[in-house]
């Protein structure tokens, strides 16, 4: 297969799911997880903040990237291409969460992160085939993300709380109305709160818009209190109470 720049940036669509060009960057960022985990345990802490940090920076770099590469072509939209996606979002938050090392921030990104971005590994929005720029920037944000999460866990040992399961749920409902009054500006679909996405997601089970916007909210909840289970077990079985906010850093 003979590639030309315009393989790399003109819109293009044929990504089928489930297959290789699927397959392929979980099992790659997989198996980079798991090799940056094991060496960043066997650094001194301020190496490992560091690393983590460096990392947060190509993931909200990309971000920007993309936006430049689509205004430089002239194929920016305003209604797909602004950093509001909430995988967007999240690669721009996390570095603040990082400097500061914010662990209540680091909380209410935990579940954003497996509520939304796994479901974006699992169900891909994406239309782009490899070697398209946005298919690119779209594993390395997504893998790159629940990356950032095992590393926090399991590296940085980031305390998850009960109240973060709160702070989670008041956060996305502040998102939601702030990506309502956006899509109202540009006609856009940030966030899927217009309708739902093209690919087959779990939206599909929830209802027609605006409903799902309304049940989405129980399903949310659902999914907060199941991912905040494997932690509650894993602070446990490392002999790590459960401190109190007011107790941990940031």
């Amino acid at each position: 297969m003979e590639w030309t720049w315009a393989t790399w940036i003109e819109p293009a669509t044929g990504f089928r799911r489930f297959g290789t060009e699927h397959f392929i960057p979980l099992a790659i960022f997989a198996a980079g997880t798991w090799a940056w985990i094991q060496r960043a345990r066997k650094r001194p802490r301020p190496w490992q903040y560091r690393s983590a940090f460096i990392f947060s920076l190509v993931l909200s770099a990309s971000v920007f990237i993309s936006m430049i590469i689509r205004g430089l072509t002239g194929y920016f939209d305003v209604r797909e291409d602004l950093p509001f996606h909430l995988c967007n979002i999240l690669a721009l938050l996390f570095p603040v969460a990082l400097y500061f090392q914010l662990r209540w921030f680091f909380g209410i990104l935990y579940f954003w992160v497996l509520t939304g971005t796994l479901q974006a590994l699992i169900t891909p929005d994406l239309k782009e085939p490899f070697p398209h720029f946005i298919y690119m920037r779209y594993w390395l944000i997504h893998c790159g993300l629940i990356s950032m999460i095992l590393y926090g866990l399991v590296v940085l040992r980031w305390k998850i709380v009960v109240r973060d399961i709160g702070n989670a749920v008041i956060g996305a409902n502040v998102y939601l109305v702030f990506s309502l009054l956006i899509n109202w500006l540009t006609g856009g679909n940030y966030f899927f709160t217009m309708r739902k996405p093209d690919a087959g997601t779990l939206l599909d089970y929830l209802g027609p818009w605006p409903w799902y916007l309304l049940t989405g909210q129980f399903a949310m909840l659902f999914f907060f209190i199941l991912y905040f289970l494997p932690v509650r077990y894993l602070q446990r079985e490392r002999g790590e109470l459960v401190m109190k906010e007011t107790e941990q850093p940031g």
